[in-house]
C-alpha cells in the first residue's frame, strides 16, 4: 500500500465510516461501546441519538437512508478513482512504477525556482505574522489557557474569540500555508538554500501560532500530523505495518496532546475516551442529525443550500447546517461537521451523494496522477501535505468546502501556477542569454 491522496481518501473513510460507523448504527447509538465493551459495561445511548429516534415517527427510514447513501459514497469515490484510471492509463501506469521504486529514490525538485519560492514564503510570513500582531493572537491564546477548571467558560471564550475574522488570513491558513511550509523546507534543504530554510522555519511559526489561535483540538493537531507524513514521505512511501502502528501511535499522541490542553473536563474514561467518542462517534451522530432533518422535516433544496445557485435561483440562502442546529440543539451557533456527503444528500438526495463522491473520487486521483508521476520529489510531497488536510475537510464538511477552504484541489492548483510561473522565468532567462558567436 503507497501512501497517495486516494489511499488517505480511502482509508479515512473507512477508518471513521467503516467498522465504527456500524458499530455506532448497530448497538442504536450506545456511546463508547467498544470501550465499555472492553471494560466489562454497558454504555448509555447517544443522547442525539435518542432525541432524534424518539422525534421522529419513521426512524427506521431515516436509517435505511443514511446506510443506502453511505453505501453509495463508497461506491462512487470509487467510480471517481476508476473514471480517472481509463482517461489516463499511461499516467497512471508510470505512477505506480514511480511510486514502487519509491523508497530506493533520492529526494529530489523536480521545480527548482528557490527565489521565486522564497518571495512567496516570505511575502505569507509577513501577512500572517502582520494579521497575528494585529489580532492580538498570542494574547488570545495564553487568556484560554489562563482557564483553569471551568470547561463551559472555555467554550464560551472559544466561540466568541477563536479564530481570525479575517476570511483571507484563514483561507491562507488552512489551505496553501502547511503546503508551503513543506515545500520551504525541502526545497530548501536539496537546493542548500539557507535563506528559504529560515524563511520555512519562520512560516512554520507563523502558521503554528495561527493554528493554535483557533483554540481548537484539531487545526494544531493536524498541521503536526502534516509535518510527520512529509518526513515519512522523505524516506518511505510504500507502507507497512510497523511503519502505520508507528505513525498512528504518533497522530494518538498529538491528538491526545492537544486534548490535554483544550479541554479540563472529561468522562469516566479520561482524554483518551473523550478522543475516541469524539474521532470515531460525533461524525456519525452528525451525519445522524443531517439525516433526520431532511427530508422528513425539510424539503431538498435541491440547490439552495449553495449560495451561488440559490442566487441564480432566486431565492434566499439560508445554510442547512443551521437549519439542523436549530431543530436537534435550539440554537444555531451550535454546528456539527457532517461528513461531505450530508451536504449532497440536503442539495440533491441519492442523486447529490453519487455525483459529489465520485467527483472526490475523481479529484484524489487526478492529484496523484499529476503530482507523483515523477516519484520522490518536493512538489509531490508538498502536495500530497496539502491533500491530507483537504480529504479532513470531506470528512467534516461540503465538498465546495474542501475544495476551496481545506485546499483539497485550491493547493494544486496554486502549486501548479507557481511551477508554472517558475518555469516561465527560467525560459525566459535562458532565451535572453547572448549566444556566443564562432
Amino acid at each position: 500500500m503507497f501512501l497517495t491522496a486516494t489511499v488517505m481518501l480511502l482509508a479515512s473513510l473507512l477508518l471513521i465510516y467503516g467498522p465504527a460507523y456500524l458499530s455506532f448504527i448497530l448497538s442504536s447509538g450506545e456511546k463508547a461501546m467498544m470501550i465499555y465493551r472492553l471494560s466489562g459495561s454497558m454504555g448509555g445511548k447517544s443522547v442525539i441519538f435518542s432525541i432524534i429516534q424518539a422525534a421522529s415517527p419513521d426512524f427506521d427510514a431515516i436509517l435505511v437512508a443514511m446506510n443506502l447513501s453511505m453505501a453509495l459514497m463508497f461506491a462512487g469515490v470509487i467510480a471517481g478513482i476508476e473514471i480517472v484510471d481509463r482517461l489516463t492509463p499511461n499516467r497512471i501506469a508510470v505512477m505506480q512504477s514511480a511510486l514502487t521504486d519509491w523508497n530506493a529514490q533520492p529526494l529530489k525538485d523536480s521545480v527548482g525556482g528557490s527565489r521565486v519560492l522564497l518571495i512567496v514564503v516570505g511575502g505569507l510570513t509577513l501577512f500572517l505574522t502582520w494579521i497575528s500582531i494585529k489580532e492580538n493572537h498570542i494574547g488570545t491564546i495564553k487568556a484560554f489557557l489562563s482557564i483553569a477548571g471551568d470547561e463551559a467558560e472555555r467554550v464560551a471564550y472559544r466561540l466568541n474569540s477563536g479564530g481570525s475574522p479575517n476570511y483571507l488570513y484563514r483561507l491562507i491558513l488552512g489551505a496553501v500555508a502547511p503546503m508551503l511550509v513543506v515545500w520551504g523546507f525541502l526545497s530548501g534543504w536539496v537546493n542548500r538554500s539557507w535563506m528559504l530554510l529560515v524563511a520555512a522555519s519562520l512560516l512554520f511559526f507563523a502558521v503554528l501560532i495561527g493554528k493554535c489561535e483557533t483554540l481548537s483540538k484539531a487545526p494544531p493537531a493536524l498541521f503536526l500530523v502534516q509535518l510527520i507524513l512529509a518526513g515519512l514521505l522523505v524516506f518511505r512511501n510504500k507502507l507497512t505495518w510497523r511503519s502505520g502502528a508507528g505513525v498512528l501511535f504518533a497522530i494518538i499522541l498529538i491528538f491526545y496532546v492537544i486534548v490535554r490542553l483544550t479541554i479540563s473536563a472529561y468522562d469516566k474514561f479520561g482524554a483518551l475516551g473523550f478522543l475516541y467518542y469524539r474521532i470515531f462517534e460525533v461524525p456519525s451522530e452528525a451525519l445522524l442529525e443531517t439525516f433526520g432533518t431532511f427530508p422528513s422535516r425539510y424539503p431538498h433544496t435541491w440547490g439552495a443550500n449553495i449560495r451561488p445557485l440559490a442566487m441564480i435561483m432566486g431565492v434566499d440562502y439560508t445554510p442547512a447546517y443551521t437549519i439542523v442546529s436549530q431543530l436537534w440543539h435550539n440554537s444555531k451557533e451550535t454546528t456539527s461537521n457532517a461528513l461531505f456527503i450530508a451536504d449532497a444528500w440536503i442539495d440533491f438526495s441519492y442523486a447529490g451523494v453519487i455525483i459529489f463522491s465520485m467527483i472526490a473520487g475523481a479529484i484524489c486521483r487526478s492529484i496523484d496522477a499529476i503530482y507523483l508521476v515523477h516519484g520522490k520529489t518536493v512538489l509531490g510531497i508538498s502536495i500530497m501535505v496539502a491533500a491530507f488536510v483537504g480529504i479532513f475537510g470531506l470528512l467534516v464538511s461540503a465538498l465546495s468546502t474542501a475544495i476551496f477552504s481545506s485546499g483539497l484541489l485550491l493547493a494544486p492548483l496554486l502549486a501548479g501556477a507557481l511551477v508554472k510561473v517558475v518555469r516561465l522565468l527560467n525560459r525566459s532567462a535562458r532565451s535572453s542569454r547572448p549566444v556566443a558567436c564562432s
